[in-house]
Formats: structure tokens, sequence, C-alpha cells
């Protein structure tokens, strides 16, 4: 097999990850709305830039979040849709504005630090918040669209909002994809006025699309089948140990 000239500069191994981590990712995104964003950008920021990682992941969400969401539109709970997007909008500026200018070395440590402590939260275990306020739409909105630009990674912090508030498995997927889809559209356009999808990013996403849709069918048979509080505390697992080794990593 011939590997493209933009790619033969990639070590086999990384030639050989990029699809499971895809594949994984989307699993993922499939089974529960979010997610792809912070399995897959740890993993290919050991092989990638922090940008190129993001905005190859977000490229793949185009296409991932806008089909869950269409097929699921019904289910979105859309009065809380509503009350985080402006917020998120105002975010994701802000985190694109970041990214673009971030040392590759304080971006492994950032990520490194967010993905750890992440796992760590979702290890530790349910929160004893039941019922969101209305008002902490704006300052998870905030957050989730700087993450969101910054590395991929809003979806679990607007799941704090969205879990506290939508109790249904299928509304709260449906939901949180369709957050995932705007805010994917909105950051395409930023990266791509600030130069960063170039053309080695778009030919990888074009080669893992049957790869993502792969993941998708897997994810959405894994989520009628497979309990979502195991299956997180394996991926919060992984995503520790990941981001420990980023932040080692980073420091060396």
């Amino acid at each position: 097999m011939t590997i493209p000239p933009l790619l033969a500069d990639l070590p086999w191994y990384a030639l050989t990850a990029i699809p499971l981590i895809i594949l994984a990712a989307y699993a993922i995104f499939g089974a529960t709305g979010f997610g792809s964003s912070i399995f897959a950008v740890p993993l290919l920021a050991h092989t990638f830039p922090l940008a190129f990682s993001v905005a190859l992941i977000t490229t793949l969400d185009l296409f991932a979040a806008t089909s869950t969401s269409v097929r699921l539109r019904r289910m979105v709970a859309w009065p809380d849709l509503r009350r985080v997007l402006p917020a998120a909008v105002i975010g994701i500026a802000a985190g694109v504005t970041v990214l673009v200018n971030l040392r590759q070395a304080a971006a492994l440590l950032a990520l490194g630090i967010f993905v750890a402590c992440y796992g760590t939260y979702v290890l530790a275990g349910p929160r004893t918040l039941r019922r969101a306020p209305v008002w902490l739409a704006w300052p998870i909105g905030l957050v989730g669209g700087v993450f969101s630009a910054l590395f991929g990674t809003g979806g679990p912090i607007y799941m704090v909002f969205y879990s506290a508030r939508i109790h249904d498995k299928g509304a709260l997927r449906a939901t949180s994809a369709a957050t995932v889809t705007v805010s994917v559209w909105i950051r395409l356009l930023a990266f791509a006025g600030a130069g960063l999808l170039e053309p080695r990013l778009l030919l990888i996403t074009a080669s893992m699309l049957p790869v993502m849709l792969l993941g998708l069918v897997l994810g959405n048979r894994l989520h009628h089948r497979l309990s979502g509080h195991g299956v997180l505390r394996l991926i919060a697992t992984l995503l520790v140990a990941n981001g420990l080794f980023l932040i080692v990593r980073a420091v060396a």
C-alpha cells in the first residue's frame, strides 16, 4: 500500500494507532453523545501538535455530531440548550485566541492536568447536585466554550449542567450531541480563519470517516446494552493515566 505523501513522515505506530483511537473515540460518542475529544485529543497529542489534534477531531465531530443531532432532534431539551449556547459562543472565541498562541509544552501540560482532573472527578463517584439552577448555564457555557476550542473537550463540562437537569438518558444524549454540533460548526469557522485546516488534516479526516461511522454504530449499540456508569469509570481510568503521562512529558 502506498502512503500518501502528506502522511509519509509519520512513524508506523502513529499510522496504526490513529484508526484505533478514532474508532474508540466515536464508539464513546455514539454511546453518550459526547467524549470523542476528551478521549482522542490527549492520545493524538503524543504524535501531533495540540492545535492539529483539536482541529482534526473537531472536523470529524462535524460529521458525527451533526448526523447524531439530526437523528435525535426530537429528544433534545431545547430550553436548556438555549441557555448554554450564548455563553459557549463567547467562550469559544476566547479559547481559539489562546490555542493559536499557546506554546506546545505549555499546551501539553495544561491538557494533561485537565484530563487527569476530569478522570479523577468521574472516579470519585456521583455528585449530590440534583437540580442545577438556571443561572449556572452561563459559567458552564463560558468554561465549556473555552475548553471546547482549546482542547476540544467542552462536552464533559456541559454535561455537569445537563446531567443535573435532564434525567432521561436519551434526552441527555440528544442535548449533548446538539450542543457539540453547534460548537463544532463555530469552532471550524474559527479554525479556518486561523489557518489550522491544513491539507494533511483534511486528508486524515477523509480517510478516517469510515472508521468514525463504524465507531458511531458500535456506540449506538453500547448505549442500549451497557451500563453507562461502568463504561465511564473505565474511560476515566484511562484518562487519568494518559493525563499523568502528558504532564510528565511536558515537564520533561
